[in-house]
């Protein structure tokens, strides 16, 4: 289970855009795993997040959204690379629309394949360096996203009714590939760091042709959306039962709405968050459990 307080870095710039936006969340995560052997893992996680500043996400002031529900199955080392010593390990996910963005993208389920190398070296404790990659193939119901309510309300008495008009002309990805690098370093028994930076690249839809071209409009097909992220974690793990973590996080959309390109480590996308980690399994064996 973890809790976390999370606050966007450029609310602390009064002057940093033109209108002041300040974000300010907490969500409760909660982070079931089962081992099988030595393994074969099972996890599931689930979020619920309230934004305690004016809300960015919803339509209702204080209200609590839950998130999208993930279920991954996983093999921590399927084979060692002989000489070099290098882990391959995989797991894939299934995400299911639980959260009301993914249902309005008409969203059905998520499949996400990994394949990850890494390898690990005598350095203090130990420093861990890999490689990912993951492909997650999108099943929607519908090419675009759809709206709670048609844009012309008076739809219903045509002929063809308000199916056209829920169409909110936001075209849906079908498939996401995410390549990532990562390095974790165990400075002392109760304390490490780790880095990682990946990039995303969502391959949407088509757009419906037919129409005629005017001179601002692209001439070439824009069906890719490309992001990167860069992620620097700090955590502290003094018992069992408790883990305390700093989380930068920035995700980077590539242009601006000037056409410059965002920084890919520090923009108006970059979060910083502090997680409470309670595991179950360290409280049980604190009160002399099994």
């Amino acid at each position: 289970m973890i809790y976390s307080n999370t606050f966007s870095l450029i609310s602390l710039d009064r002057s940093a855009e033109l209108t002041y936006n300040p974000n300010y969340s907490m969500t409760w995560s909660f982070r079931p795993r089962w081992w099988f052997g030595d393994n074969f893992f099972l996890r599931a996680a689930l979020d619920v997040t309230r934004e305690l500043t004016e809300a960015d996400q919803t339509t209702y002031s204080d209200e609590a959204w839950l998130g999208d529900l993930s279920v991954v199955a996983g093999l921590a080392r399927l084979w060692t690379i002989p000489v070099v010593g290098i882990d391959l390990s995989g797991d894939i996910a299934f995400t299911f629309p639980t959260s009301k963005a993914s249902q309005a993208s008409t969203l059905v389920l998520a499949v996400a394949p990994r394949l990850r190398l890494s390898k690990s070296f005598p350095l203090l404790k130990s420093l861990i360096l890999g490689a990912n990659l993951r492909a997650t193939p999108y099943l929607h119901r519908y090419t675009t996203g759809e709206l709670a309510s048609p844009r012309i309300t008076n739809c219903s008495a045509s002929e063809a009714g308000c199916g056209a008009f829920l169409n909110s002309g936001s075209r849906n990805a079908f498939l996401r590939l995410t390549p990532s690098l990562d390095a974790t370093l165990v400075i002392f028994d109760w304390m490490g760091v780790s880095l990682a930076y990946g990039w995303i690249v969502d391959w949407l839809h088509s757009a419906s042709g037919g129409e005629d071209v005017v001179s601002w409009v692209p001439q070439e097909p824009q069906n890719q959306r490309y992001y990167s992220f860069f992620q620097l974690n700090v955590f502290f793990d003094p018992t069992d039962y408790l883990e305390v973590g700093l989380n930068l996080l920035t995700y980077a959309p590539q242009l601006a709405p000037d056409s410059s390109y965002y920084n890919p480590l520090f923009n108006r996308y970059t979060t910083l968050s502090v997680d409470v980690i309670l595991r179950v399994d360290g409280f049980i064996a604190l009160f002399g459990g099994k």
